[in-house]
């Protein structure tokens, strides 16, 4: 008998009190074309939970069993796209999803303190770069009724105005972290964000400002390990060692370090990297007889792959690699598993330049550390 209560008692649970209860979004929607879509995504690995027609009207849509954390609501409508952070849990969403104030957060209802959270966010985010977003606005519309005369200087003007915006971004989480310390939503805003090997000052700051808990937390202790992993990185500091040997045996040794020296971490099996190499072959003729070395660490686990693009590309300079493909100490230690990374260090292994260094800007910051100029 008490074996068919629980069986009862069981089947009562499945299907009533411990049935999830779903996510519903009640949004009202407009201005939006014909073929815009609405999309929910986790945050953690992007998979798509749910994705709808935008109406144009009073919009309804559940997520049956929501998976609890932090999610991404996206838009988009032709070219235009837009995203916004949320806490995403069982329970009612409300709120206006408006093609036409792209920069106004969607949700005014949301079931849980942690959604609160970004509410919260998005209201200091729109008071704090209300001016820059009309002064982008305008320079985009500027853009847009451009003449062939002024194009390119419109086109400038937008340039300047979205990094502006961009480098606002930092300084709204700060001013966030400041106001709400006890939230957890710093630590997934600065890990959205994705600087701590260039900010990583700035980030350490934010990360110092947030209660103990917050710090404590799983998020929290990740996050700071990859800011002091990115502090060893910094200017002004000794590089870690490069581990691994050339294809001919020979272990790195700082004595091959010249006044001015271009790290290049690469995998031989990525395109972007081989178009690279033949940059870096231009470059490597320009500088090898002024006092500069390039030395190449690959994050490759196949000795005959790449060696054979080394030979293939022509990659004259050191190269150095321990085959440990992603489970290598110098795709932690040298670029955050960044593959292709590009630093500079001295003849002592004194890291010179990191922050942003795109194959764009090697050849002026080679030249700028030959003349002396920090």
């Amino acid at each position: 008998m008490k074996k068919y209560l629980r069986i009862i008692a069981l089947s009562a649970c499945l299907f009533t009190a411990c049935d999830p209860k779903p996510a519903v979004f009640e949004l009202e929607t407009k201005n939006f074309g014909p073929n815009a879509v609405v999309s929910i995504q986790t945050s953690e690995n992007n998979e798509t939970l749910k994705a709808e027609n935008i109406t144009n009207g009073n919009q309804t849509f559940k997520i049956n069993i929501p998976k609890k954390g932090y999610a991404i609501l996206k838009t988009q409508d032709n070219e235009n796209k837009e995203e916004f952070y949320f806490y995403l849990d069982k329970g009612n969403y409300k709120g206006i999803l408006d093609g036409a104030k792209s920069n106004t957060y969607p949700f005014t209802v949301v079931p849980t303190q942690q959604g609160e959270e970004f509410i919260n966010f998005y209201k200091l985010k729109k008071n704090m770069s209300k001016t820059l977003f009309d002064s982008l606005a305008i320079a985009e519309h500027e853009f847009d009724i451009a003449t062939r005369s002024n194009i390119m200087e419109k086109a400038k003007k937008v340039d300047i105005w979205r990094e502006k915006k961009h480098q606002s971004e930092l300084e709204e989480i700060k001013a966030f972290a400041k106001k709400y310390p006890t939230s957890e939503a710093t630590i997934f805003l600065l890990n959205r964000f994705g600087r701590a090997d260039s900010e990583t000052k700035k980030y350490l700051s934010i990360f110092k400002s947030l209660d103990q808990d917050v710090q404590e937390s799983k998020m929290g202790k990740k996050l700071f390990a990859e800011i002091m992993q990115a502090n060893q990185m910094m200017a002004g500091n000794k590089m870690p060692n490069i581990e691994g040997e050339t294809p001919n045996g020979k272990k790195f040794d700082l004595s091959i370090l010249k006044r001015v020296n271009l790290v290049i971490c690469w995998v031989s099996y990525s395109g972007k990297n081989r178009k690279n190499n033949k940059v870096l072959v231009d470059l490597y003729e320009k500088y090898r007889h002024q006092n500069v070395e390039f030395i190449g660490v690959s994050y490759d686990k196949n000795k005959d792959s790449w060696e054979k693009i080394i030979k293939a590309d022509k990659l004259i300079w050191p190269q150095y690699s321990d085959l440990l493909g992603a489970k290598s100490p110098n795709a932690k230690n040298l670029s955050n598993y960044n593959a292709t990374y590009f630093f500079l260090v001295d003849k002592n292994g004194t890291v010179l330049s990191n922050n942003d260094l795109t194959l764009d800007f090697v050849d002026s910051e080679l030249s700028k550390y030959l003349a002396g100029r920090k």
